[in-house]
């Protein structure tokens, strides 16, 4: 069978491949025919659970209709929603449509950026909180992980994290990514960014850095995702992951958040120390200003 072109509906794909699916496969197609809408903003992992299968299962059933895998097809599902005119009139998970003013446009969107927020605190576990922070505090190094969207919040955790300790890294190439996981050892902590939590690459370097002895943080949206398989530590947040966007402005706000709480905990248990490396590098910095 040939590979899904471009322009085909996944919709009808499926209704077409449902006859030789297995009885897994079905369930996951039965779902997403019920909800397809709804699916666009599910992790692989939300829509395992949702049919009571396993995420392997629905990254078969992705196979099954010829696809890369799910992010290809919550991708193609998105566009073939638009094509059918399901999606002509929904232009962001903030619900703004193509007739609403400026205005209202605006307070759409801050409204979801504020449900992010308080989504995020909500789900706050002030237990890990603290272990999150004395592994930081412990640690010889720390490093920050993060793939496509999710590395620009690494870099952020990064440039923050420096005003208050020196120890910190973020290497922007993937493979430079896996490589630095690889050599960390037991008083090290590697702190992930994954919205999923089920990028391979992400989940390989997590598996790497837990194989080497570090502490591993991650900061995502989902408790049973894969890469919670290898975190000694989860900090959830909330916000809608747009297959379309890869990670969402509101997901984004969401992850900077929960780094800004890491963040001022770690400031506040060694505030001494944090605040003289913080005079530092400002006063290393101030004559880059006029």
């Amino acid at each position: 069978m040939s590979r899904m072109e471009k322009d085909e509906n996944v919709l009808l794909i499926i209704r077409g491949r449902y006859s030789s699916m297995t009885k897994a496969e079905k369930k996951v197609a039965d779902y997403i025919l019920e909800n397809p809408k709804n699916v666009r903003f599910m992790s692989i992992t939300d829509l395992a659970d949702a049919c009571h299968v396993g995420y392997t299962s629905v990254f078969r059933f992705c196979k099954t209709l010829k696809l890369h895998g799910y992010q290809d097809f919550r991708i193609r599902l998105s566009m073939s929603l638009m094509d059918d005119g399901d999606g002509e009139n929904e232009l962001l998970p903030a619900a703004i449509t193509i007739t609403d003013t400026i205005d209202t446009a605006a307070k759409k969107l801050m409204q979801s950026h504020i449900n992010a927020i308080t989504e995020t605190n909500a789900m706050l576990d002030a237990k890990m909180l603290r272990e999150a922070t004395d592994y930081i505090n412990q640690a010889d190094q720390v490093r920050f992980f993060g793939l496509g969207g999710s590395q620009i919040t690494a870099m952020e955790g990064m440039f923050k994290f420096l005003h208050i300790m020196p120890n910190v890294y973020c290497l922007s190439d993937t493979h430079m990514q896996i490589m630095g996981a690889s050599t960390l050892n037991e008083k090290d902590v590697a702190i992930f960014v994954s919205q999923s939590g089920a990028n391979k690459e992400i989940v390989e370097m997590a598996k790497k850095a837990k194989k080497g002895g570090a502490k591993t943080i991650s900061i995502t949206q989902h408790t049973n995702s894969p890469l919670a398989a290898y975190s000694d530590v989860l900090l959830l947040c909330g916000g809608y992951d747009s297959p379309l966007e890869g990670v969402s402005s509101c997901a984004k706000i969401a992850q900077l958040y929960v780094l800004d709480l890491l963040y001022t905990q770690v400031y506040r248990i060694r505030f001494d120390y944090s605040k003289s490396i913080n005079f530092q590098v400002a006063e290393s910095t101030i004559d880059k200003d006029y």
